[in-house]
C-alpha cells in the first residue's frame, strides 16, 4: 500500500475514533451518571429499621448501619440519625447511613432509704431518675418524714428515666385523751394515772387546805376534760397541813 493511502486511512480512523469517544461523553456517560433522579430525602429519625426501607425503597435508597447509640425515648432497634440529613437532595441509588437506638441508657440505681422526701428526689434527679409513688406510712417514733423503702432496690442496674416508688415513714398522730379530774385524789394515785397516760407531771405545788386531807389534790392545770396528748405536761396544786 502506498504511504499516501495509509496515511489517508490513518486519519480516517482517528476521525472515527474521536467521533465516538465524543458521542460516548456526551451521550452514554451521562446517561449512565445520571440514570437516577434527584429525590429528597425523608426524616427517617424515629422510625424502626422496617419502616425506614418502606421509605426509601420508592426513592431508590438503600439503608446501612453503621452503629448503636444508647437513647433515652428511643426503643432498640429505633433510628437516632442519618446522614446525608432530612430534606436532602440525593441521587437514588445512593446508601443513607443510619444510626439506631440501644435502648436507654443505665446505671446502677442509689440508695434513698433514710433520707427526707425531698432530698430522695434530688438524688434521684442527680442520677437521671424520677421519684415516682409516694406511699405514706404512720410510724410512731418518727419526727420528720424520712424514706423508709425503695423500689425497684438500690443497686439494681435501672435504664436512666425511671421511676422509684418511695414508702415514707411519716410521724404517727398524737392519740388524744379527755383529761381525768384528778381533784380529792391522793397524789401518788394521781401520778400514777398520769404515768399510764403518758403525760408528765411537770410541778407539785403545795397549799395550805382544810378542805381535802394533807396530799391530796386541790387544783390541776390543765383543767379536767381538757384533750391531752402523750407527753404534754401537767402541774398540781396539793394539800398541805
Amino acid at each position: 500500500m502506498k504511504l499516501w493511502k495509509f496515511l489517508l486511512l490513518l486519519l480516517a480512523a482517528v476521525g472515527v475514533g474521536g467521533v465516538l469517544l465524543v458521542a460516548v461523553n456526551f451521550m452514554v456517560l451521562p446517561s449512565l451518571v445520571h440514570r437516577h433522579q434527584v429525590v429528597t430525602l425523608p426524616d427517617l429519625r424515629g422510625l424502626d429499621l422496617a419502616q425506614a426501607r418502606d421509605q426509601v425503597r420508592p426513592l431508590e435508597l438503600k439503608l446501612e448501619v453503621v452503629r448503636e447509640r444508647a437513647h433515652p425515648t428511643l426503643p432498640v432497634g429505633s433510628i437516632v440519625d442519618q446522614v446525608p440529613g432530612p430534606e436532602a437532595k440525593v441521587r437514588g441509588g445512593r446508601v443513607v447511613k443510619v444510626v439506631v437506638s440501644s435502648g436507654h441508657p443505665s446505671g446502677l440505681l442509689p440508695a434513698v432509704v433514710g433520707l427526707t422526701p425531698r432530698q430522695a428526689e434530688v438524688t434521684l434527679q442527680r442520677n437521671n431518675y424520677r421519684a415516682g409513688v409516694q406511699v405514706r406510712l404512720p410510724r410512731v417514733g418518727v419526727t420528720q418524714p424520712v424514706v423508709a423503702y425503695q423500689s425497684p432496690l438500690a443497686g439494681v442496674d435501672l435504664p436512666t428515666g425511671r421511676t422509684v416508688d418511695l414508702a415514707v415513714a411519716v410521724p404517727a398522730p398524737r392519740l388524744q385523751l379527755l383529761l381525768p379530774d384528778l381533784q380529792g385524789m391522793p397524789l401518788y394515785q394521781a401520778k400514777q394515772l398520769i404515768n399510764r397516760a403518758g403525760l408528765v407531771l411537770d410541778d407539785v405545788r403545795y397549799r395550805r387546805s382544810g378542805s381535802v386531807g394533807p396530799n391530796h389534790v386541790l387544783a390541776q392545770d390543765p383543767v379536767p376534760g381538757t384533750r391531752v396528748g402523750k407527753g404534754d405536761r401537767l402541774v398540781l396544786v396539793v394539800a398541805t397541813r
